[in-house]
């Protein structure tokens, strides 16, 4: 490539210049042939200013993309670029602001004139390399040169639309990480069975075990056996995914933090559980505990990468005093899964919640981030770090008491870390 000319041999100074000289010379000489040079250079002037006026006049620019996106994923945008009159020009430089990718500003050289309202289009792949949440992309920044290459025009148009950016969900597709639940024909969105339910169904022999309640003593005196009565009893195939998203339980800057791998797997686990047909609700427990109710299919799981794209730490969630308080809520035969990290575990805490979720017949799984490899943000978080259960203190905890466990650890690639952590369960040996 050649240098680049100095300033003052540019073609615009460089015909400043000769009119300058001619103008004066015409004048100091009275000599026809340098005033006809000095109107010929100042009639240059004065068009190719005028016609780099006109260009880029009465634009209308139309940006096309999907709403939504995946963290690490392209997005294909299109921008349909019209002028309202047709000018003359050379080339249009064309430059998009796409926040979530590293190429934070895109730049495109496209073909001039655009034409009297016909518009071109101009199309791009823009990466989603940044964490999560609501990006704006635009304004769109144009310029072009007049024909002579005197003078450069620059327009901005305010076009804006959104792109709302998903946490990154990794294939679970291979892996049992949700297994059959406490059911073996976990999936289906219900399954009926004798139990204590509402429905009756009749009466059978007294079985040891049975409460005495269900005993129907005038028909076992008339039958003279103890006869007890029976019922439907509707167990619920749901996976209900808590999510820690307290300010205590944020570690890590930028996008390696806790929190932002708590939400990539639950949006893994979510995919996973929809794709498997379970129904699925979600609770994110900070400041307070917002509920996604249950549901299954496509368009119950945006709702819930909705509600993780916006998600911000906050409050002192308590996390396992509310999953304690909602165990109740949880049907027989359901699966919950606790995202969270594992300094902030206490064992008598930990204790109570697997207490009352097996009472109830529901699988509880730990998903737990290793939050000591990440930076600390508060200066609560060292001591309660320091005064915490080691990793595999933890896990042991946990299992002996009836939990799965998954442990995520930090890695330059989060993706693989998901996937390393969420493919097999943690065992520790006794």
């Amino acid at each position: 490539m050649a240098p680049e000319s100095p300033q003052f041999l540019r073609p615009l100074n460089t015909l400043l210049l000769l009119a300058t000289v001619s103008t004066v010379l015409a004048i100091a000489l009275r000599h026809p042939g340098f005033a006809l040079l000095a109107v010929g250079g100042i009639a240059a002037l004065v068009y190719s200013y005028a016609e780099a006026a006109r260009s880029l006049s009465n634009l209308t620019i139309r940006r096309h993309h999907h709403p939504r996106a995946f963290q690490g994923n392209s997005v294909n945008v299109s921008l349909v670029i019209a002028e309202g009159r047709k000018t003359r020009g050379e080339l249009v430089m064309v430059e998009d602001e796409f926040p979530p990718g590293n190429t934070h500003r895109i730049r495109r050289l496209v073909e001039y004139p655009l034409g009297g309202g016909r518009g071109i289009e101009m199309a791009y792949q823009g990466s989603c390399d940044h964490r999560r949440g609501m990006y704006i992309l635009g304004p769109v920044r144009m310029q072009t040169h007049d024909s002579l290459g005197f003078w450069r025009r620059e327009v901005i148009v305010e076009c804006f639309t959104r792109l709302l950016v998903y946490p990154e969900a990794v294939d679970l597709r291979d892996m049992e990480l949700l297994g059959e639940g406490t059911l073996p024909n976990a999936g289906l969105e219900m399954t009926h069975r004798s139990g204590a339910g509402e429905e009756f169904l009749g009466l059978r022999a007294y079985r040891p075990g049975d409460p005495m309640r269900r005993i129907h003593w005038k028909t076992s005196a008339r039958h003279r056996e103890l006869l007890v009565k029976e019922f439907r009893e509707e167990v619920i195939t749901l996976v209900s995914i808590f999510l820690d998203i307290g300010r205590m339980g944020l570690v890590g800057v930028g996008d390696q933090t806790s929190v932002e791998y708590g939400t990539k797997c639950c949006a893994s686990i979510a995919k996973r559980s929809t794709s498997l047909g379970h129904r699925t609700q979600l609770f994110t427990v900070g400041g307070t505990v917002d509920h996604l109710p249950p549901g299954s299919g496509t368009n119950h799981l945006l709702a819930l990468l909705d509600r993780l794209a916006y998600l911000k730490p906050e409050g002192d969630s308590g996390f396992l005093a509310v999953v304690g308080d909602l165990a109740g809520t949880l049907p027989r035969g359901s699966t919950a899964v606790l995202i969270l990290g594992a300094a902030t575990i206490d064992a008598a805490a930990a204790h109570a919640v697997l207490g009352r979720l097996l009472s109830r017949g529901v699988l509880p799984i730990f998903i737990l981030i290793d939050d000591r490899a990440f930076i600390k943000i508060f200066r609560e978080q060292e001591e309660r770090h320091s005064q915490a259960m080691t990793m595999e203190e933890t896990v042991r905890t946990l299992r002996l008491a009836g939990a799965r466990v998954h442990v995520i650890g930090k890695a330059r690639s989060m993706s693989q870390a998901l996937l390393q952590g969420l493919e097999r369960e943690e065992v520790v040996l006794p």
